[in-house]
């Protein structure tokens, strides 16, 4: 049964006398309207106690003025501490004041400019003590950062070489605000989420419905929890068919790759990136491919974001 099946059914369970044909179509169109805008506002156990009109507002308007989820006001002195944020920072000023940065044969990053961000402390990446040479294609970090600054338009690359454009200039003279909301809003929208993990899925996993995964760690962050709970609820949203198959057996190989791909690209990648996160990483230093540990929101989370519920 479809889901305009699924409405009708439940609207004549709401209005049994309409079937008794007494009401007028303009009638019944209102009657229709009404009951649609009530189930739109109405909370779901599938959205975690969403309505469908604020899961929407979150996925196609992401911090627009009717989502629930919103950038605090005078964040300016928290800004800084995003580690991706400031290593963005520390690129383009490098790029400017080069003028023209020359790239590598292989059109990567001079091997100084990697050296340098790395020399930041500002990378937390785990398998990071495992690098034998310094060099975009090696750490995760660079790569994404020198396309942001491509696919934003504020560098140029010709004759292998990097250098601002008139909206990179523009953009340095603009608000720490402004620098930021662009830079955060790429990674959530732009750029594809299969460069985090790659998964037959066209990068779906953990981008759709990534204000959805803000809004939950906001809810649920200041406990210790596997990334799976947060994954779970957005399968429970998100994918029906794994929800479905969820009930009925608990270990699924198609669950286990939505949960890695999940903890990989929304924790581990994006929101470890931008500093969002704590994760309670054990101390023996031995790795698992599939260890997902404990995740707590950050401070800076805290300082960044708020829900107001009532938008």
């Amino acid at each position: 049964m479809g889901t305009a099946d699924d409405f009708l059914d439940s609207f004549f369970a709401a209005y049994p006398h309409i079937q008794n044909g007494t009401l007028n179509i303009e009638e019944l169109n209102i009657l229709i309207y009404e009951y649609q805008q009530k189930i739109n506002n109405s909370p779901l156990d599938n959205f975690d106690g969403l309505s469908p009109e604020q899961m929407n507002v979150l996925l196609y308007a992401p911090f627009g003025p009717d989502n629930i989820l919103q950038f605090r006001k005078n964040i300016d002195s928290h800004i800084n501490k995003s580690p991706l944020f400031k290593l963005s920072e520390i690129l383009l000023n490098e790029i400017h004041h080069a003028g023209s940065l020359k790239l590598t044969l292989n059109g990567n990053l001079p091997i100084r400019i990697c050296e340098l961000l790395c020399s930041q402390n500002l990378i937390n990446w785990q398998y990071m003590q495992f690098v034998k040479r310094i060099r975009e294609e090696e750490i995760p970090y660079l790569w994404p950062l020198k396309q942001y600054l491509l696919d934003e338009g504020m560098v140029k690359k010709r004759n292998n070489a990097l250098s601002l454009t008139k909206n990179g200039k523009k953009l340095l003279k603009e608000s720490i605000f402004v620098r930021f909301i662009q830079i955060f809003t790429y990674f959530g929208t732009r750029f594809h989420w299969n460069n985090f993990y790659e998964l037959q899925d066209d990068g779906k996993c953990g981008q759709m419905g990534w204000t959805y995964s803000l809004v939950l760690l906001a809810k649920y962050g200041n406990s210790p929890r596997k990334s799976d709970f947060y994954s779970l609820k957005l399968i429970q949203a998100f994918e029906r068919h794994l929800w479905d198959a969820h009930q009925k057996v608990k270990e699924d190989k198609a669950i286990e790759d939505y949960h890695r791909a999940y903890n990989i690209r929304f924790f581990e990648c994006f929101a470890n990136w931008f500093g969002l996160v704590n994760i309670e990483r054990t101390s023996d230093q031995s790795i698992s491919y599939f260890d997902r540990p404990p995740i707590t929101k950050s401070k800076l989370f805290d300082q960044l974001f708020e829900l107001n519920y009532t938008q």
